[in-house]
């Protein structure tokens, strides 16, 4: 099946860099795995719940992400979260997809907040408040 992916790029160290991502993935509910690959498998509901229920399951409806580490030509870390499109899909139909998307979107969201020092606009201020 098909995938959906978002690249992160963190200056600074690596460590505090992959230890940031997991603090935000654990904020957002996830669960997570580190897997043989060097990728960390972020989980967050229930499958049993989600396989009876479906979409009914609610905020206990089954999500699978990945997230992959790699270093680009800058040096910096590049952190992949990614999905498959179909699971949402199998577990609970139309809605299933929708409720992995708006998982998957809260958690592309946070990385990115993090990813950029907690701004999205650049023209921002860190904090939030106007620049002068």
């Amino acid at each position: 099946m098909a995938d959906s992916s978002y690249d992160y790029f963190f200056t600074g160290p690596h460590d505090d860099s992959r230890r940031l991502v997991d603090h935000v993935a654990q904020a957002q509910g996830f669960r997570l795995e580190q897997m043989p690959n060097g990728s960390t498998k972020a989980v967050r509901g229930d499958l049993t719940k989600t396989l009876f229920l479906g979409v009914f399951a609610g905020k206990a409806f089954h999500v699978v992400l990945w997230l992959q580490y790699f270093v680009d030509d800058s040096d910096r870390l590049v952190v992949r979260l990614s999905r498959d499109l179909g699971t949402g899909l199998v577990k609970g139909g139309a809605l299933g997809a929708a409720r992995s998307q708006e998982a998957f979107a809260e958690l592309a969201h946070a990385l990115g907040r993090a990813s950029t020092g907690g701004q999205l606009d650049p023209g921002a201020h860190p904090q939030g408040t106007p620049q002068p």
